[in-house]
């Protein structure tokens, strides 16, 4: 049978319809049946966005409960994956950024260039680093080598490579150009993608949140994250303890990523809020939303409830912090006003819980970002913690330790008595005089150590102290902590303790009358105000060194299970003997009763004793510090006070004082102001 040329082409045609039938009855067989389920959640994936749900970082309590630091609801635009272009997305972003600016909120972004109005140009901006410091070009040079634009000769040309690389038209002003790069910048920095929106602003307001849900929430570009923002309840209170938490840096991601943060996460940055991070920290949880045709939320396809971090409790006690501060505060500005600078630091000598703790001048942690750049060029350093990295030599305040030492290795007995004969003659070519000649001619007379340490007598510690050696001295710092980590939770200075290897290590030379002045606190000796109040509670533990601590306890909410309990820990023990005791104690209440604090603690109903201590320095007025305990028969509270500059020892004293009396009135109910007190302060 012959085919015609019209059958021939039919019998083709068909065949050819009838092999790409089968290729679609395969194709869909492969689509529906084999892969069916996993193109249906493709196609599910699509048309559902996962938004976070951040877990609240757990809360910071004191000793009794009060609130310190807590959440409140706040609010973030995040920024999501689209197929629009970049000409698209540069726009949306630049009417976010305008609507931000004009609200006075700010985006999020570590690029370190800002455009500055007052110049009219572009400048670097490192906000952990002054610009003044030798560390900024070493900062520059590493952001540019890191980033590929070593080789840009001006800032403005690093501005046009970044808006060439993102494709930021060149009808945007100078200034949105640079916000729009950094905004880029930060969305490359966290591998912005359909997977991984970007936090665009934390801590928005109603308008700009009201402006955001109205114009791109409906198309998908944006979105609107409830968070979880932290608060301090008693703005800048322990802000120095506390810290603060921030958006996670690059850096910091690649540490944590495999512990479940995400790039939009918020750490602690420093302070407590960063060492109690891994249980601070909550587990984050979501929700799954499809969205309609129009861009809008159809209905909800999964949720998971986050979980809060743990809550820490601390051993500071609030009402006794506010207290310490205010009398800090009040002490600095009448010695040598607002610009000045201290510390103070009250301890439990029991177990070594630290009750409160301060240093002058403070911050708001709240409005740090905000503040940073006045904070760092402050000539007084307000974001510098003296209490725990202050270190100052101790003046009077260290002959406690040369009496210890003294007395426990037999060089003195309580019973000895030295003669005061105004300059120490002993050195041919080295002979101090006793402060009290110096100034008026006249000497102690005839004492024992318990006197010497009342009227702070420099003769008799000149003689103790060389014939007791530097050895010995040195190692009587270790056993009390002088010199030591109080073992505290946050960073703290070692310190400093004065003898041969630390001279010779810093390319000077020991001379035998250098014994003399270590033996008053003075040559090279430094020591924090926390390793002061570390010390003299172990004086009154008769040897046992307690470490400092400020957390007490950590627990979970839902349960109440604690994680963490800190229960008090002995560092060292090296007893000291009760004559040594008695005579040192006592030495310590002559001081408050009729010596160098006499006249700030005299019309006081407390029974307490201390020590001044008044500290030579190079670059100006005396450093003066108070270091004490109350009440004296049973001491309940340790505390050290430093004024730096501070004209005499007696404000510092006054700053023991006030925290003294403000202790045993939250803890006894007893006001220990005489009729006659008053917050004047005298010398």
């Amino acid at each position: 049978m012959e085919f015609n040329k019209n059958t021939i082409r039919a019998l083709i045609i068909g065949g050819f319809v009838c092999l790409l039938a089968l290729v679609c009855a395969v194709r869909l067989y492969n689509l529906q049946i084999v892969n069916g389920e996993d193109f249906r959640i493709m196609a599910d994936n699509s048309s559902v966005r996962t938004y976070v749900k951040k877990a609240p970082r757990g809360e910071i309590f004191d000793r009794n409960g009060v609130p310190i630091v807590e959440n409140k609801p706040g609010y973030s635009i995040q920024i999501f994956k689209t197929d629009i272009t970049d000409d698209e997305l540069n726009a949306n972003l630049a009417d976010i950024i305008t609507l931000l600016h004009e609200n006075d909120c700010d985006y999020t972004s570590s690029f370190p260039i800002r455009y500055n109005a007052d110049t009219g140009a572009p400048e670097y901006d490192f906000e952990d680093t002054e610009p003044e410091s030798e560390e900024y070009p070493r900062k520059i040079a590493e952001w540019e080598s890191e980033n590929g634009v070593s080789g840009y000769g001006t800032l403005r040309e690093i501005v046009s490579h970044y808006a060439e690389k993102y494709n930021i038209s060149a009808e945007y002003g100078e200034d949105m150009t640079v916000d729009l790069a950094a905004v880029r910048y930060e969305m490359e920095q966290r591998n912005f993608g359909r997977l991984n929106p970007f936090t665009m602003a934390s801590k928005v307001n109603n308008i700009v949140l009201q402006k955001i849900e109205e114009t791109y929430v409906p198309t998908g570009f944006a979105g609107v994250v409830t968070d979880a923002v932290r608060t301090y309840a008693r703005g800048n209170m322990a802000a120095h303890i506390l810290g603060r938490t921030g958006i996670i840096y690059a850096e910091e991601y690649e540490e944590l990523k495999d512990k479940g943060y995400g790039m939009n996460d918020i750490i602690g940055k420093d302070g407590l809020e960063a060492v109690l991070e891994p249980y601070l920290k909550g587990t984050d949880g979501y929700r799954s939303v499809r969205l309609g045709t129009d861009g809008r939320y159809d209905d909800e396809v999964a949720y998971r409830e986050p979980q809060p971090g743990k809550y820490a409790e601390l051993t500071i006690d609030a009402s006794l912090q506010e207290a310490a501060e205010k009398a800090l505060r009040s002490g600095v500005t009448s010695a040598v006003g607002s610009d000045g600078a201290g510390a103070v630091i009250a301890v439990d000598p029991h177990n070594g819980e630290i009750l409160a703790i301060a240093s002058y001048p403070s911050y708001n942690p709240e409005t740090f970002t905000e503040d940073y750049d006045k904070l760092l060029k402050a000539e007084s350093k307000p974001l510098f913690n003296r209490a725990l990295n202050g270190a100052y030599a101790p003046g009077s305040t260290f002959k406690m330790l040369t009496s210890v030492a003294s007395l426990e290795t037999g060089i003195i007995t309580p019973d000895t008595y030295i003669t005061d004969r105004g300059v120490y003659t002993y050195y041919s070519d080295y002979r101090p005089t006793c402060l009290v000649y110096s100034s008026s001619g006249s000497t102690h007379g005839t004492i024992n150590v318990s006197e010497a340490i009342g009227v702070s007598c420099n003769y008799f510690f000149y003689d103790v102290g060389r014939q007791t050696g530097i050895d010995t001295l040195d190692e009587y710092c270790e056993k009390f902590g002088l010199g030591e980590p109080t073992g505290i939770e946050l960073s703290e200075s070692s310190g400093i303790v004065a003898g041969p290897k630390e001279r010779e290590a810093a390319g000077g030379e020991w001379h035998p009358g250098d014994v003399l002045q270590t033996a008053i606190g003075q040559s090279d000796n430094l020591f924090t105000p926390a390793q002061i109040a570390g010390y003299v509670c172990t004086i009154l533990n008769k040897g046992t060194r307690y470490k400092l601590h400020l957390v007490r306890r950590i627990a979970d909410y839902e349960t109440g299970e604690e994680v963490l309990k800190n229960e008090a820990e002995v560092v060292s023990e090296n007893p000291i003997s009760d004559s040594t005791f008695d005579a040192v104690k006592e030495g310590m209440r002559q001081v408050v009763a009729d010596g160098t604090a006499a006249k700030v603690f005299g019309n006081s109903s407390l029974k307490v004793g201390g020590k001044t201590g008044t500290a030579e320095v190079s670059d100006g007025a005396d450093n003066v510090l108070f270091t004490g305990f109350a009440p004296y028969d049973n001491p309940e509270i340790v505390v050290a006070a430093v004024i730096e500059h501070g004209a005499t020892s007696s404000f510092a004293a006054q700053i023991a004082k006030d925290v003294f009396e403000s202790y045993m009135s939250l803890y006894h109910g007893t006001d220990t102001k005489s009729s006659d007190d008053t917050d004047e302060y005298v010398d």
